[in-house]
């Protein structure tokens, strides 16, 4: 099965394992990597994503090209996918564990955090096809690396690689390789131990004000209802005990 759901505790994992056709997604896999986020958003239980790739030298090279020609699948539907990660309410991880293509970088882009090892590459290769990248991937550049940024990948068809994807912001860390899988399931795990309520209230919030459109009046309320959570009297409570609080999501 070429996508994989995984779930342990509170941490959910995303696995992309085709390496031979470099974790290209067909028109059904994107449909299953849909279903299992979905099932992630369905259980209350889960607190931290990872999406990751097993094995070979790519993370994922984005929509399968034979597809997009035959037209069994549309630029449009991989932005579907994208929108629905970055709307998750969960935080985000992309273990970015080998180069990411065209919509493998969007992909990568769509998750609050990327972590990647240090030699890993990115390019985004429309132009060099004469394809027009899709909008709302094109927004997805744009508001995550700034025009100038977005334009060098999409228009420049430049590659950057290492440090160069921290300096733009590309990636959240860079580690050695060998480092990409662990430094995620810490990231993940320190996660799944903060308050759900705060951290999904803070995710909604700083989405909505990078996208200009957080109104304030329904900010607040989301603001007052994190105030009042039983999650904020635990956390109280522990510091006064001095004690590990135990947050419940409510």
């Amino acid at each position: 099965m070429p996508i994989k759901l995984a779930i342990e505790g509170a941490i959910a994992r995303i696995l992309l394992s085709n390496p031979a056709k470099h974790n290209a997604l067909t028109a059904e896999s994107l449909a299953l990597f849909m279903d299992h986020l979905d099932a992630v958003s369905a259980n209350g239980a889960i607190r931290a994503l990872i999406i990751t790739n097993s094995g070979g030298k790519t993370f994922c090279s984005g929509a399968a090209l034979q597809q997009l020609a035959s037209g069994a699948m549309s630029g449009e539907l991989f932005s579907t996918l994208t929108d629905k990660v970055t709307a998750m309410a969960i935080p985000t991880i992309a273990a970015i564990n080998g180069n990411a293509y065209g919509g493998g970088a969007e992909l990568a882009l769509s998750c609050d955090f990327r972590i990647g090892g240090q030699g890993i590459r990115v390019f985004v290769p429309p132009a060099r096809i004469g394809l027009c990248y899709p909008l709302r991937g094109m927004q997805r550049f744009v508001g995550r690396l700034g025009v100038t940024t977005a334009k060098r990948l999409l228009i420049g068809g430049e590659e950057f690689a290492g440090q160069q994807l921290l300096e733009l912001g590309f990636l959240t860390h860079l580690v050695a390789p060998e480092a990409v899988e662990s430094t995620a399931n810490a990231m993940a795990n320190s996660i799944a131990e903060l308050a759900p309520v705060a951290v999904q209230t803070m995710k909604l919030l700083c989405d909505g004000i990078a996208a200009g459109h957080c109104d304030g009046q329904i900010a607040q309320r989301l603001i007052d209802r994190c105030n009042q959570s039983d999650d904020l009297r635990e956390g109280l409570a522990a510091v006064a005990e001095k004690r590990s609080p135990v947050f419940k999501g409510v």
